[in-house]
């Protein structure tokens, strides 16, 4: 198993972004869009939208020296509502998943001289690509295979 990698095209052609060190706590569940509709007499319902697939994690040593320009290029790119390929595995080829940043910023949290830490939240979209549960995301990511 290695580690994750991301694909994406800011307009110039496909750029992949290695995950040099981490993810950490990397998890992945169901996330249901709702809305309220709450009438006059005090009745509530709930409508829900779309139950959606949530990768979240933390990248907990991005380095100024040589990973610290690249996540905060995808992120600006990210954060406009691009979408990219995001490979569990970073050694097949096959296996990603189309995904969007449902980050509505991005933060550095600083942990030591040159080092940071950032937390991640994508949505994977309903697409031919999408997995049919979590569960088969962390299969992938943790290198479990049938």
């Amino acid at each position: 198993m290695s580690l994750p990698k991301v694909i994406y095209d800011p307009g110039s052609g496909n750029v992949t972004l290695l995950f040099l060190r981490g993810p950490r706590q990397f998890a992945c569940f169901y996330s249901a869009r709702v809305h309220d509709n709450l009438a006059t007499g005090g009745l509530r319902e709930r409508v829900v939208e779309a139950k959606d697939i949530l990768i979240t994690f933390e990248m907990p040593a991005i380095r100024v020296t040589d990973d610290y320009d690249d996540w905060a290029t995808f992120m600006d790119w990210a954060l406009a509502g691009g979408q990219f390929s995001f490979y569990p595995d970073a050694s097949l080829t096959s296996d990603y998943y189309h995904c969007v940043s449902d980050d509505t910023g991005f933060e550095y949290a600083r942990n030591a001289p040159g080092q940071y830490a950032a937390a991640f939240r994508w949505r994977i979209v309903p697409d031919s690509q999408a997995p049919d549960d979590p569960g088969e995301v962390m299969k992938r990511f943790y290198g479990i295979t049938g």
